[in-house]
Parts: C-alpha cells; sequence; structure tokens
C-alpha cells in the first residue's frame, strides 16, 4: 500500500503564502505611489506628516488576513515613503488588513491614487 504523498500539499501551501507575501508587497507599492503622488497635495501632505511624526523610530507590522493570517512583514515609515523592515528584537503593533481590501486596492491603483481617503490608513498609525 502507497504512503500518501504530502508534499503536494505542503507544495500548495508554499505556493499560496508566497502569493500572498507577493500581493502584500504590491499593496504597499500601491501605497508608496499613493503617497508620491499626493505628497503636496493638501490635506494629505499633512496627513502624511502626521503620520511619519507618530511612527518616528517605530515600525509596525502589517499583517494580510484572510480567515486565517496570509502573511506579513514589519514596515516603517520615513521620507513618505513606506519601506520593509528587518523584525528586530523589539516587537512592532501588529495592525491586519483583509486580504479583501488589498485585492481591491490591487485591482483599481489609479481609483487609491486618486483619492487617498479610500485607502485605510490606519495601520500606518499605530502606535505600540
Amino acid at each position: 500500500m502507497l504512503e500518501p504523498d504530502h508534499s503536494f500539499a505542503q507544495i500548495a501551501k508554499a505556493d499560496e503564502s508566497i502569493r500572498y507575501t507577493e500581493q502584500l508587497e504590491r499593496y504597499l507599492q500601491v501605497c508608496n505611489a499613493v503617497l508620491d503622488a499626493n505628497k503636496d497635495r493638501f490635506p494629505y501632505s499633512r496627513i502624511f506628516e502626521a503620520s511619519e511624526a507618530a511612527l518616528e523610530g517605530r515600525a509596525v507590522e502589517l499583517a494580510l488576513v484572510d480567515e486565517e493570517p496570509k502573511a506579513r512583514c514589519v514596515v516603517t515609515l520615513s521620507h513618505s515613503h513606506i519601506e520593509r523592515a528587518s523584525d528586530g528584537a523589539d516587537p512592532a503593533p501588529v495592525s491586519r488588513i483583509s486580504a479583501a481590501t488589498v485585492a481591491d486596492v490591487l485591482a483599481n491603483p489609479e481609483k487609491y491614487i486618486a483619492d487617498p481617503s479610500l485607502i485605510d490608513w490606519g495601520w500606518l498609525m499605530r502606535r505600540s
């Protein structure tokens, strides 16, 4: 009798993890495009400045969730640009963002670039 081959399930899970990680990275690229396109536009310039001041020297762990966590990364905001940060010794506060929200932003980036208020920036302003 043959033993079940679990390698296909492991490969599928790894592929799914990579897909969600790529979506999260593309989402951050769209957020950076929104920041860049609106950095001199009132009131967004002031909001972005306030966010940067609130996060000064801190990182935020962004967790992409569906029914369960799918991907995560630690980010910082510096000079109106979101950057991935290394996982440091100090735990970063975790902010959750839904996979459905990320999917909509990725499907319609122009809409979000034109109107930054459509993005829920709460994850970026999270304090520890």
